[in-house]
C-alpha cells in the first residue's frame, strides 16, 4: 500500500471492467463511516488514476434502498396472487419469494457488481487486484453476507469495513473485492470532445491512431493536475501520460507535457470532425 501526503479533494473516476487496472489504495484523513481511502490506479498505459473507495454510509444506504425494493416485490407478489386472485399461498409464495434470498448475488452477477440500491448510489463491486468480476466472486460474497450483513444485522460488516481500511467487509476480503465509487462530475474540460476550428491543421497527424478511450483519459489528466491545488504533485502523472502517448503514437512532443497533452486532444478532434 502506497502512503502519500492527504489529498483533501478528490476526484470520482468511472471505472471500465473492460480495462486490465492494478489498485493501491492511499490514506485520505477523513472520518471512515462517511469517507473512504483514495484509490489510485494504474492503466494499461501506467498512467496512474485516483477515486474514492465507497464509504460505510454509501453502503449502508445502497442496502437500505435494496431491503424497500425486496419489500416491495414480497408486498405486490402478496397482494397479487393471495389476495387478489386468491392463488394456492404455499406454491405461490414459494415461487415467487424463491428469488429473495439470491438478489445480491443475481444482480451483481448480472449486472456487473451493482444492485438497483448500489446503482442508485453510484457504487458497485469491483476486483481488488483490478480484474474483472467474477461469479464465484459474487458467490463468495452472497455466501459471507449471511455471516457479516444479515446474522449481525450489518454490524460485523461494518466493523470490518472500518478497522479493514480498504473498504472490505469479510465478504469483499474473501472473494477478493471491495465496492468503490462510479459516479464523476462532468465539466466542459472533461467531455470527450474538444471544439477545434474550421481551418485548425492538426500539429501531430499521428493523434489519429488514439482511441475514444486513450483521449477521455488524457482529459482526466488535465483535468486532475489543472483543478488540484497541488499541481506540482501531479507532474510525474503528466510525464508518465506523455511518455504512454509519444510511445502509441510514435511522436516526439515538442512542448511542455500539458501542452502536449492538450494538443493531442484537439488534434485528435481535428483528425476525426465530421
Amino acid at each position: 500500500m502506497t502512503i502519500r501526503q492527504p489529498i483533501l479533494k478528490t476526484r470520482e473516476i468511472k471505472v471500465s471492467s473492460r480495462e486490465n487496472y492494478y489498485i493501491c489504495l492511499l490514506v485520505e484523513p477523513t472520518l471512515p463511516f462517511f469517507h473512504m481511502e483514495t484509490i489510485q490506479l494504474n492503466t494499461t498505459q501506467n498512467v496512474s488514476l485516483e477515486f474514492p473507495v465507497a464509504s460505510v454510509a454509501d453502503r449502508i444506504l445502497a442496502y437500505a434502498l435494496d431491503l424497500i425494493i425486496m419489500g416491495v416485490y414480497a408486498l405486490a407478489i402478496v397482494l397479487t396472487f393471495v389476495v387478489w386472485l386468491q392463488m394456492d399461498a404455499d406454491i405461490m409464495l414459494f415461487l415467487f419469494f424463491l428469488p429473495l434470498p439470491f438478489y445480491h448475488f443475481l444482480f451483481e452477477l448480472l449486472f456487473q457488481g451493482q444492485s438497483p440500491g448500489k446503482k442508485m448510489m453510484k457504487i458497485k463491486v469491483f476486483k481488488a487486484d483490478g480484474s474483472q468480476l467474477t461469479p464465484g466472486s459474487c458467490f463468495v460474497r452472497w455466501i459471507f453476507r449471511l455471516f457479516d450483513v444479515t446474522a449481525t444485522s450489518g454490524a460485523l460488516a461494518t466493523i470490518f469495513i472500518i478497522v479493514n481500511g480498504k473498504g472490505q467487509r469479510l465478504g469483499d476480503i474473501a472473494a477478493g473485492t471491495t465496492i468503490l465509487k462510479t459516479s464523476r462530475k462532468h465539466t466542459f474540460q472533461q467531455t470527450l470532445w474538444t471544439e477545434v476550428e474550421e481551418n485548425y491543421e492538426p500539429f501531430y497527424p499521428e493523434a489519429e491512431v488514439l482511441s475514444d478511450q486513450d483521449v477521455q483519459l488524457i482529459q482526466e489528466v488535465i483535468y486532475t493536475t489543472t483543478s488540484n491545488d497541488r499541481p506540482d504533485t501531479y507532474m510525474k502523472l503528466l510525464t508518465n501520460t506523455r511518455e504512454a502517448i509519444e510511445k502509441k503514437t510514435n511522436t516526439m512532443a515538442k512542448q511542455t507535457d500539458i501542452e502536449y497533452l492538450q494538443t493531442m486532444v484537439k488534434d485528435y478532434n481535428a483528425c476525426h470532425r465530421g
